[in-house]
């Protein structure tokens, strides 16, 4: 395969009279016929045609019979363009400086010529992309969608550069897929094939290139010109257009005009994509905020009362939703309240966490003992929990004369505050729910007096970091509470709350925090 460099390939040189008209050779030829009187001047384009002649020459000089002529090229775009003769060839001093001077005079005018088309043609190219640009706003601004852009792309493309097929693809960008498209006469099969196999060949596809000869996946013969899709400095994808071996190469012209396609082309598709993330990202937080409030709901508004018993509690998630929950619920004459959290994060752990707070009040009834309610709760989510997930729980039933039942599975040991400021720490009596099937889970039972003060929490509480990395930690907590014991359960709560914020500061949550407070006030009467 031959690369080959658009920008050093030669253009056409026009016709010298479009740079140098005939009345312009003739009147500086005129200036100079008095110092060379007897010699015949002539300039000729390059295919050797007569564009002015002046002067006469000597006796027998006309058309050179005289002796050899004197002859220098006219160049121009690096090309010769026309020749200067002067017959017969000038042999005295003066006459030799006079044509010197000539051949002078008509190449500082070629050149002149030259430069004002140079601007001229440089005028025209920047009106034709400023010209481009609106139209591509028309054409690639009227749609924000990713997967519509590049074929109106390639469709403009096409009216701009004569070619037969034109294929375009865009690269995944992170979770979005990518995109292609073909147009032309050529199947498009083969043009995907054509740029896979252009893309392949080049060392660096980040850069234009103008490519002739046979391609790995295609012995066909083809002219090619790449262009990459660039935006933020990063390759999005390419633009290939083909012409058959027959046909004229693609010049640096095209390559530039479809450059400047391909760059605003970029640009248009860049901010498709990443409108089309805000969207997504502003659908995701919407339904995120959505699952926040459904879950918010489902934790109790208002805390049941019984004669003795005074529960507050608080849930904080550490994003839109949590694995936490607590439940406080009437069981006939009791009082049953649960602290859970489940072992996972994210969507997965807040539907969990839904699933076991609608089964744990499922599974509880009048008479059931605690470590009976979570064993039917445990059969239920294994039943439905996927691989990985499972819930620590602690779940309690609060009698009206202070006994408390609890069944304790793999949670944080709840805390038993008791009037003088002794604290006992309830210990685990089965493992994790939703882990095993058929595994059993105990119970047991403590007396409370009054002024007793019952604490659940989930690990979140204790295990709350500041912006030092800093851990809150139990000992700290278990102080707390301790100090705060005679507040009521509302006001030992608000006390514990406003610790925990104290030390944390500006840190963010890493971990959902849960605090279920249940204060003993005595036997009704």
């Amino acid at each position: 395969m031959t690369t080959l460099d658009a920008s050093s390939a030669p253009a056409t040189a026009p016709r010298l009279t479009r740079l140098l008209p005939r009345r312009d050779a003739a009147a500086t030829i005129g200036a100079f016929l008095p110092l060379l009187e007897g010699y015949l001047v002539r300039v000729e384009d390059a295919s050797g045609t007569l564009v002015v002649e002046e002067g006469a020459a000597a006796e027998g000089a006309a058309g050179g019979g005289a002796g050899a002529a004197w002859r220098a090229d006219l160049v121009a775009y690096g090309a010769t363009v026309g020749t200067l003769l002067v017959s017969p060839a000038p042999t005295e001093t003066r006459a030799g400086f006079a044509v010197e001077a000539l051949r002078d005079g008509l190449q500082r005018m070629l050149t002149a010529a030259a430069g004002r088309r140079e601007l001229v043609a440089e005028t025209l190219e920047r009106y034709r992309e400023v010209n481009l640009l609106y139209r591509l706003g028309d054409v690639l601004g009227g749609t924000l969608d990713p997967a519509a852009l590049p074929e109106r792309l390639l469709a403009e493309a096409l009216r701009l550069i004569p070619a037969d097929g034109a294929a375009l693809v865009v690269d995944p960008d992170g979770d979005a897929p990518g995109a292609s498209a073909t147009a032309g006469s050529l199947p498009a099969g083969r043009l995907l094939a054509l740029l896979e196999s252009t893309r392949t060949a080049l060392v660096d596809d980040a850069r234009p290139a103008i490519l002739a000869g046979a391609t790995p996946r295609d012995a066909t013969t083809t002219i090619r010109v790449w262009v990459p899709l660039r935006a933020r400095e990063r390759t999005l994808g390419g633009v290939l257009l083909t012409r058959p071996a027959a046909a004229a190469i693609f010049t640096a012209g095209d390559e530039k005009l479809l450059s400047a396609l391909a760059t605003q082309g970029a640009a248009y598709l860049d901010n498709a994509r990443l409108h089309q993330r805000s969207l997504a990202q502003a659908r995701m937080a919407q339904e995120l905020q959505l699952a926040h409030d459904v879950q918010a709901r489902l934790m109790p508004r208002v805390m049941p009362e019984r004669p003795g018993w005074r529960v507050a509690a608080s849930w904080r998630p550490a994003r839109e939703v949590a694995g936490d929950f607590f439940d406080a619920t009437l069981n006939g004459d009791d009082v049953a309240v649960a602290v859970g959290d489940v072992a996972d994060k994210g969507m997965a752990a807040a539907l969990f966490m839904a699933l076991t707070r609608s089964v744990l009040r499922a599974s509880a009834a009048p008479g059931r003992g605690p470590g009976e309610v979570v064993a039917r709760a445990n059969a239920l989510l294994c039943a439905d929990a996927t691989d990985g997930m499972f819930v620590t729980l602690a779940y309690a039933v609060l009698e009206p004369g202070g006994a408390v039942r609890y069944a304790n599975a793999g949670h944080n040991p709840p805390l038993l505050i008791r009037a003088d400021g002794s604290v006992e720490r309830l210990g685990r009596t089965g493992i994790l729910v939703g882990w095993d099937p058929d595994v059993e889970f105990g119970e047991a039972r403590v007396e409370l007096a009054a002024g007793d003060v019952l604490v659940l929490y989930t690990d979140g509480v204790t295990e709350a970091l500041d912006a030092r990395g800093h851990e809150y930690g139990e000992e700290r907590f278990e102080r707390t509470a301790v100090r705060h014991r005679s507040d009521g359960a509302a006001g030992a709560l608000r006390a514990l709350l406003d610790d925990l914020a104290a030390f944390v500061g500006e840190a963010l949550p890493y971990d959902d925090a849960t605090l279920l407070i249940a204060t003993y006030e005595g036997p009704p009467g």
